[in-house]
């Protein structure tokens, strides 16, 4: 096992370290997103501060977590050259599945576990589709989506289910000043973070990212990484959805509704490419508080849902736009 660890570990440099012109993109991709939501506070400030008091801040903030945790998810899976379009079945199912199991079990603890079993068995079936059978994942996982919802329609006959107290109180908790959505955002993506930067494990995940072939020609089991990311990205959605429902106070089949294309958002804007490999947590996690507070910009300018959908859509490309500039000007120079 130790053997095939310190030969995957190997993959990954291989493909970077050829010139040290590859390197430092890959660190500007991700630094982008600082500069840039430093600009979009600095931005808010002048043009409406409102969005700038502390009170707008700490309302933003939970939304904020809970699109940070699905990003991370996403992130995981695009690492792997996929994607996931079952996070609005998977986030809503999550909340209904965790009110219905919390006032059945009369346990909080136990619904949680339950659900997040749920959301890992999901994760299977979306991994099995799209490695095992080879399915598109924009195809599986849209399927496995639809499934999601209607699933969610049956037990709640499309009527919205109330939420336990218990995980109302955790929803809405603050702790040092910060809300509770916050700190367990924070714990998904430290932990993202260091098994896939800090352990053996990682190494062969970002490996098999880069190159599934030679990875598997390494002796890495590449099927059960590709697996484990969706099984990876259904835990964070599940956990998002558990949050949401309970800072909202009710769980329905549209609570994920907004929490799809602004994380792919988050981690375009992010940096992390859809060609696998390489990828940041938390460059995406910072895209998702960008995100946020840009929705709160616009929407404190008076614009409608249309305008909000042209904003993130110009986000997307300005952040790729810039993302690719520095190697845009090298070339250029170049050839001149």
């Amino acid at each position: 096992m130790s053997n095939q660890a310190d030969v995957a570990s190997d993959i990954s440099p291989r493909s970077t370290s050829n010139s040290k012109s590859v390197r430092t993109p890959a660190f500007s991709e991700f630094s982008w997103i600082w500069v840039g939501l430093i600009l979009l506070f600095a931005v808010s400030a002048v043009v409406a501060p409102g969005t700038m008091t502390r009170g707008s801040i700490l309302a933003m903030l939970p939304f904020a977590g809970i699109l940070a945790i699905v990003a991370t998810g996403q992130t995981l899976v695009i690492q792997q050259r996929g994607l996931d379009m079952s996070a609005i079945g998977m986030v809503s199912l999550a909340g209904v599945v965790m009110a219905r199991t919390g006032f059945g079990l009369d346990s909080i603890v136990l619904a949680v576990i339950f659900t997040v079993c749920v959301g890992a068995i999901i994760g299977i079936v979306n991994g099995t589709l799209v490695s095992q059978f080879a399915i598109t994942p924009l195809v599986a996982t849209l399927a496995v989506n639809a499934l999601l919802i209607g699933g969610v329609r049956s037990l709640t006959g499309a009527v919205p289910v109330n939420v336990p107290i218990i995980m109302q109180t955790i929803s809405h908790a603050q702790f040092i000043g910060l809300p509770a959505n916050v700190l367990f955002a924070f714990a998904f993506v430290v932990t993202a973070w260091f098994i896939t930067r800090k352990t053996a494990i990682g190494r062969r995940f970002v490996a098999v990212g880069v190159n599934p072939r030679a990875a598997e020609a390494a002796g890495v089991r590449v099927l059960q990484y590709r697996i484990g990311a969706y099984v990876a990205s259904a835990v964070c959605f599940s956990a998002a959805g558990m949050l949401l429902a309970g800072f909202i106070g009710s769980a329905s089949q549209t609570s994920g509704n907004d929490y799809l294309l602004p994380a792919i958002a988050a981690v375009v804007v992010g940096g992390t490419p859809f060609t696998g490999g390489k990828g940041s947590v938390i460059a995406s996690a910072v895209a998702a508080l960008f995100m946020a507070q840009l929705g709160q910009l616009v929407l404190a300018l008076g614009a409608g849902p249309a305008v909000q959908l042209l904003v993130q859509a110009c986000a997307i490309l300005l952040a790729t736009t810039v993302r690719h500039l520095p190697t845009a000007v090298r070339t250029f120079r170049k050839n001149a």
